[in-house]
């Protein structure tokens, strides 16, 4: 999907990304909506050509990388390091300054990809660590309220807790966080 600020320079990028064996399958300015856009189109890659990376742009790149992420390039003419920094965390992959050639098109491409395929892993690492911490503490609260109703030590009542888990063909986080409920409905 190719956003550019001026029609002209957008079919300047068209004809430089078709040579370069790639097909534009949406063409938007950048007022229309990008999300909506990308929704439709559903591009591997979105190339954005504009003047200076500004906040109504940056907004609409947020909301493509909430609904439905993808690699982003983003050649601009100008702007300022808080532009910049605001590009990166909006979910732009390749920051291109001055104008898209052929030459600067494959390689930003492949930047964008790349930096897209590792910040993505990195998000459901992220994503799983904290799963995992919060299973953790469920089952540390789960852990205490066994050890205070059937007097065991912490050792023994994780034990119980895992052995339970099996016999009901449960992940400890499951039956863990059923104890809890139980624990606060009967009080």
């Amino acid at each position: 999907m190719l956003v550019s600020a001026h029609p002209k320079e957008g079919i300047t990028l068209a004809s430089l990304i078709a040579r370069d064996g790639h097909q534009v399958v949406a063409s938007l300015g950048e007022a229309d909506d990008l999300a909506a856009g990308a929704d439709v189109s559903a591009p591997d890659v979105i190339i954005v050509a504009a003047e200076t990376p500004h906040r109504d742009l940056l907004t609409k790149i947020g909301n493509i990388r909430r609904k439905a992420p993808r690699p982003i390039v983003l050649f601009y003419e100008g702007g300022q390091a808080a532009e910049i920094a605001a590009a990166v965390g909006a979910g732009v992959s390749a920051l291109m300054p001055g104008r898209a050639t052929r030459e600067r098109l494959g390689s930003a491409i492949d930047v964008a990809i790349a930096q897209f395929g590792e910040t993505s892993r990195l998000v459901k690492e992220r994503d799983r660590a904290a799963t995992a911490l919060a299973e953790r503490k469920i089952i540390e609260r789960a852990k205490g309220i066994i050890m205070k109703q059937r007097g065991l030590d912490e050792d023994a009542a994780y034990k119980f807790m895992r052995q339970a888990a099996m016999n009901k063909n449960l992940r400890l986080g499951q039956l863990a966080a059923s104890i809890i409920e139980a624990e606060e409905l009967l009080g």
